[in-house]
């Protein structure tokens, strides 16, 4: 089993695992080739897909942090309680409508801890990458899921991972309280930049309100823009002075930004954190975080500064950057079969590196 972008299946390959549309039913099912028809209609709706493939018939099959169905739940229990804060309405029915939405994010949130708990070791992140669209609940579960490894790695105990993990999905509540035609404008002038801004201070009155949530919470959206040398926002707190949650969830936050909105690769995502270690960021988070991410997972395409394109089938935690990788197309554009497949060793080749991932499509101006 491989990933392939949707921009490079082809007629004829056979799903390996199923396809769902955005409330978890299946739209084509374990087993089905994939027709042209099939691929056009994809495009729509996803970024990659997993296919069958004999190149990769003796690596264990890709197993992911949290399934697909989970997500879509998740993802859902977070809009509708992001609604029920919003709303205004104060009746009876009003009441009964958000504590029972508290209530199932709460539950489907236990599940998701459950499947981390259960997972493999490293969160896959190119998994949490599949649908093909940005909005703020996807960035939201990614950003709690992000942040959960990172806790984990560090060692806080279950209550305060749990606080930590609603606290991440809670961050950017804030913007909601904001134009949509702000969230979507790339240039902000300094009035705009200065209204953006202060979606932290609205999130924290937002939920501190919120008796069914942990005052922590709130804290996680008021700091999670501040930075370690105090040049964040909106205290300008420094060092110790900002909770370990919102250090955290700044780290976490932000990868996903690099990857889903400027289009980077995972490696280059982590470097740009790493650029800004003692400055924005603790040195201990981003550890931890390399530690939990694995950023190119086993049954992920890439393509190398050589020219050729290969499957990742081996993973080094301590140098996440530099996978096995096994060729299956050369610098020309020539399909390998099963007797010239070779692997590469990153490791042991040093001059070359990955220069594309079938994960991330568009790769958009670094900022």
């Amino acid at each position: 089993m491989r990933m392939v972008s949707i921009h490079h299946c082809e007629e004829g390959m056979v799903l390996a695992k199923p396809i769902y549309d955005e409330n978890a039913r299946v739209l084509l099912n374990i087993g089905t080739s994939l027709s042209q028809a099939h691929i056009n209609r994809l495009k729509k709706r996803i970024s990659f897909l997993y296919v069958k493939s004999e190149m990769t018939d003796d690596i264990v099959n890709i197993q992911e942090d949290i399934s697909y169905e989970l997500r879509t739940k998740t993802i859902t229990s977070i809009s509708n309680v992001f609604s029920t804060i919003t709303d205004s309405q104060t009746g009876t029915n009003a009441i009964t409508s958000r504590l029972k939405n508290f209530k199932n994010l709460k539950d489907t949130f236990a599940l998701v801890m459950q499947e981390l708990r259960d997972s493999l070791k490293h969160v896959n992140l190119i998994s949490h990458l599949q649908i093909n669209h940005d909005n703020m609940f996807e960035h939201s579960l990614n950003t709690a899921l992000y942040s959960l490894s990172i806790g984990k790695t560090l060692g806080l105990p279950e209550k305060s991972l749990h606080i930590l993990g609603l606290g991440a999905l809670f961050h950017d509540i804030g913007k909601l309280q904001l134009p949509k035609s702000l969230l979507t404008k790339e240039n902000l002038n300094e009035e705009e930049k200065l209204l953006m801004r202060a979606h932290t201070e609205i999130g924290f009155e937002m939920l501190r309100k919120e008796t069914e949530l942990h005052l922590l919470i709130a804290h996680c959206a008021y700091q999670h823009h501040e930075r370690i040398d105090g040049s964040g926002y909106p205290r300008g707190l420094k060092g110790k002075d900002i909770h370990q949650f919102a250090k955290i969830i700044t780290v976490a936050e932000k990868f996903d930004h690099l990857i889903r909105v400027k289009g980077m690769l995972p490696h280059e995502a982590m470097e740009v954190l790493h650029g800004y270690c003692y400055i924005r960021y603790e040195i201990e988070v981003i550890e931890a975080f390399k530690k939990a991410v694995a950023i190119f997972p086993i049954g992920v395409t890439v393509t190398l500064s050589s020219g050729e394109r290969g499957v990742v089938i081996g993973y080094n935690p301590k140098y996440p950057q530099r996978p096995k990788i096994r060729i299956f197309m050369d610098k020309d554009g020539n399909k390998l079969t099963i007797p010239e497949f070779h692997d590469v060793d990153l490791l042991q080749e040093l001059t070359t590196m990955i220069i594309k991932c079938d994960a991330v499509i568009e790769r958009k101006a670094k900022v």
